[in-house]
């Protein structure tokens, strides 16, 4: 089994915006542990380096916001000045990790992607009771 080719000056030439940044390195490897360069199933080939590269952008980008003071993530619903209140936007995601990939342009494209890439569940069963497959 091969493994897609990833690099930081491949990175970089796909997503200039983040040139300057200093640890690249460190959030490739990172998003390596989530997504293998394996290259195989559905997600292979030049999509599955995209993939990659959208991870990192994704964690880049939640670094950059955290260095930048951005802490707070999601929609704002209200606020209130004199005794300071905030209230935010539940998610409308199925699951946190949607959730969380959909807090920069970057991670929900990837979902898009993966998303897209999925093969359709075969359900088998003819009462309320079905099999996944």
């Amino acid at each position: 089994m091969s493994n897609v080719d990833i690099t930081k000056e491949d990175f970089v030439t796909s997503f200039p915006e983040f040139k300057e940044m200093d640890n690249i390195d460190i959030f490739l490897i990172r998003a390596k542990c989530y997504i293998t360069p394996n290259d195989y199933g559905n997600l292979s080939g030049d999509c599955r380096k995209l993939a990659i590269y959208l991870f990192t952008a994704h964690l880049l980008t939640l670094q950059k916001n955290i260095t930048d003071g951005q802490t707070s993530v999601g929609l704002t619903a209200s606020a209130s000045i004199d005794r300071v209140s905030v209230s935010m936007v539940p998610p409308p995601s199925l699951g946190a990790f949607e959730y969380w990939l959909n807090q920069t342009q970057y991670g929900a494209e990837l979902l898009a992607l993966l998303q897209s890439k999925m093969p359709i569940p075969l359900l088998l069963g003819g009462s309320f009771v079905r099999t996944l497959f």
